[in-house]
């Protein structure tokens, strides 16, 4: 059975359930401070893609600010406000935004309005939150705590606005004049570097370690650029032969059509090492090479007819008897490729496919005397398929609920959502303490 996402992404150092004690008690010393009310005074850019991709409602983490960006891309603006009365603070405001691409330059943004306000976690309150309600923290405690462990609030403005393509601006600077009830308010501008794929490919190549720092979770942040120098490094390494690397490029480039289009467009500059690999993982991830490099020639081309495609993310086998071995067997692969595809993409249908899985909760003790006992495929049955699946589920969520924030803030909504089934709802709360997911 290939495991080896859940080799790869063990995080290296966790907060234990007695730490998560210790930075509740932190947490209340800091919170039992007064915080000023104000706003901030910088400007900060964030992606276009946050505000769809966080769970409805609830607090949420910090997103990544930008300080580089790629022509073409879609940006939005953000603030941040912190004390007691920030909320108030951020009624009735206009940010008045204008963008300077060059000397002498200017664009208007226009006056704009925040499109979303959220409330920012601080940093490590997730496991905090989630231990101290596996160990059933009353509701009221739970409120209290996640209150505390809340400074600032984010307020998001869509400018309607790309960065230019023009390959004569190498950086982007935005000034913004914030207005509301209180005084107007001038915010530090912040100073973006436009970088193409092609500047990405001069840069020296990110180390193993470096690499493996952005494979424990999905980042908002990997430019297109950015995304075809991390394979041309893969693909000289050898890390690229893992399952869960090259399902991490099959699918960014399949469901990101920027990153896609740099790779293509990079082609000629990759060199001989990295050509095939780009073309292998363009066929990982289900397209056609003649209709993406008309101007190859068939010979190239040939060799990688025959690779299949990776399923689709996240349809997982329903295991009933008589339960087919290949199906348990590969059930590791699969989430391999669920977990390379939120990676990716961070689309919250692929961690609650993986969610999904903890609802067998009932059939891991079949699968845990099945394996003591030696059963093999004698034993076999659709009972132990399903508790080895919500082992190995809840074994690699846990690993991500400590690397990666965006599937803390989904792990907490959903701990809550009644759309959630009861007994998942249950071992999302479970998951820090739970014996079942420590690893075997």
């Amino acid at each position: 059975m290939n495991l080896a996402i859940m080799r790869a992404l063990v995080w290296s150092a966790g907060l234990s359930f007695v730490a998560a004690l210790s930075a509740r008690a932190d947490v209340q010393q800091v919170a039992g401070k007064p915080i000023t009310n104000r706003i901030r005074p910088n400007l900060l850019v964030i992606s276009a893609a946050w505000r769809s991709q966080i769970p409805p409602s609830g607090r949420v983490n910090a997103p990544e600010f930008l300080s580089v960006v790629y022509p073409g891309q879609k940006v939005t603006l953000a603030i941040l406000a912190e004390g007691t009365d920030r909320e108030q603070m951020l009624k009735g405001i206009t940010l008045e935004a204008r963008l300077s691409s060059e000397p002498g330059k200017t664009i208007a943004l226009g006056s704009l309005k925040p499109i979303a306000v959220r409330q920012i976690k601080a940093e490590g309150a997730d496991f905090a939150l989630l231990a101290l309600k596996a160990g059933g923290i009353a509701a009221a405690d739970q409120a209290k705590l996640a209150e505390a462990t809340s400074f600032v609030t984010l307020a998001v403005f869509a400018p309607g606005w790309t960065v230019p393509a023009d390959p004569h601006a190498t950086e982007i600077e935005i000034s913004a004049i914030l207005s509301g009830p209180a005084s107007p308010v001038t915010l530090a501008p912040p100073h973006l570097k436009i970088r193409s794929t092609a500047d990405w490919l001069k840069e020296p190549p990110p180390t193993q370690e470096q690499m493996g720092k952005q494979m424990n979770r999905y980042h908002g942040d990997l430019l297109p650029g950015q995304i075809v120098s991390l394979l041309a490094a893969a693909a000289k390494n050898g890390s690229l032969n893992t399952p869960a690397v090259s399902g991490f490029f099959a699918f960014a480039l399949k469901l990101n059509s920027d990153a896609r289009l740099a790779a293509v467009n990079a082609y000629g500059d990759l060199g001989p090492e990295v050509q095939p690999a780009l073309l292998w993982v363009l066929r990982l991830g289900g397209f056609e090479l003649n209709a993406l490099f008309p101007q190859l020639p068939p010979e190239t081309i040939a060799p990688f007819k025959a690779v299949e495609p990776l399923p689709e993310p996240g349809k997982f086998p329903r295991f009933q008897d008589p339960v087919d071995p290949q199906d348990v067997s590969r059930i590791g692969t699969l989430m391999d490729q669920c977990w390379a595809a939120w990676m990716a993409a961070g689309n919250k249908d692929y961690l609650r496919a993986l969610i999904d899985l903890l609802g067998a909760a009932a059939d891991y003790p079949a699968f845990k005397s099945w394996k003591e006992g030696r059963g093999g495929l004698k034993g076999l049955n659709a009972s132990v398929a399903r508790g080895l699946a919500y082992q190995i589920a809840g074994w690699s969520i846990s690993s991500f609920e400590r690397t990666d924030p965006h599937v803390a803030d989904w792990l907490l909504y959903w701990q809550d959502d009644p759309t959630v089934s009861t007994s998942v709802r249950k071992e999302i709360a479970s998951l820090p303490a739970n014996p079942a997911f420590r690893q075997q």
